[in-house]
């Protein structure tokens, strides 16, 4: 075994590409489930395709960024899976119990999002990272989604 190898020490930072790879997921089920038509009378938004898929490429771009970033800088790196175990909480499960039927992008947002989202914080905490730092992710992140949606309100209000 290599002196590298002996002294790497492992990590659960490796939960941060898993929930920028889950970006690119679930926004795919939510384009293919019909989550435009759905967010009209649910949400109240009317978001064109091009600004839905623009958006999330964002995302994962910027998810696969900040993945990169690690426990070196935490807040960054925990943003997005904050922002994401919000989203599905508040705009996946939530709606599904309310209104007895399924949001779409639940399936990926509870098979993918809670899991490794819960886990990268989860993981952080576990790694030694503070909690401050973790606190602090949490609270931009929730910002973040809710932000996107109140923003789409505002940017696209749907007619009805």
């Amino acid at each position: 075994m290599s002196t590298i190898a002996r002294h790497r020490v492992a990590t659960n930072e490796w939960t941060l590409w898993i929930v920028a790879v889950a970006c690119a997921l679930h926004a795919t089920e939510e384009y293919f489930t019909g989550w435009q038509r759905w967010a009209r009378p649910s949400l109240g938004i009317a978001v064109p395709t091009a600004t839905f898929v623009f958006v999330n490429a964002v995302l994962v771009a910027t998810a696969l960024f900040l993945a990169r970033t690690g426990w070196r800088r935490p807040i960054l790196g925990l943003v997005i899976p904050s922002a994401t175990l919000v989203n599905a909480v508040f705009f996946h499960v939530l709606p599904t119990l309310i209104q007895g039927r399924v949001a779409p992008g639940l399936y990926s947002a509870a098979g993918l999002y809670l899991p490794f989202s819960a886990w990268a914080l989860v993981g952080a905490a576990r790694d030694g990272v503070s909690r401050s730092s973790i606190g602090t992710a949490f609270v931009v992140g929730s910002i973040v989604a809710m932000s996107v949606v109140l923003g789409a309100r505002l940017l696209f209000p749907s007619a009805g």
